[in-house]
């Protein structure tokens, strides 16, 4: 069965999640140093039969499109360029490390520097709950 990765892409760190390809089962996976993402995605190409990448880029309505949304648009077209063979979609990701932040603490997880990296991955899955609840 081919999954969906989620991609909660930052300068430093970037948050990977999986789902099927119907998107019933979203689990965050790993936080990954970002410079290693496509080393990472071709690690994962030999683990599952991907489909489709869905990265969240940030939008920001207020301020207009600034310093991130434009770094997330250069890694999106060298994500094009190696992996032209996958179907590349993004989704706005305001606020989803937020609300990572809150279900983790819902869940009784303190976030601390030794943690943090939950914090990425719960993003990209929620990133890829809003790309199935909108595309389904």
């Amino acid at each position: 069965m081919s999954v969906v990765l989620g991609l909660d892409i930052g300068k430093q760190k970037t948050g990977i999640a999986k789902a099927d390809s119907l998107g019933i089962v979203i689990k965050p996976l790993k936080t990954i140093k970002t410079i290693d993402l496509f080393l990472e995605l071709e690690t994962l190409m030999q683990d599952f039969v991907i489909e489709k990448l869905v990265i969240g880029e940030p939008i920001n309505f207020q301020e207009g499109n600034n310093d991130n949304f434009v770094f997330i648009q250069t890694i999106i077209e060298k994500l094009k360029k190696q992996f032209s063979h996958l179907e590349i979609s993004s989704i706005n990701e305001s606020f989803t490390s937020k609300e990572a932040s809150e279900i983790l603490k819902q869940q009784g997880i303190k976030i601390n520097k030794d943690n943090k990296s939950l914090v990425d991955m719960y993003a990209a899955a929620i990133i890829l709950e809003q790309y199935f609840l909108h595309t389904n």
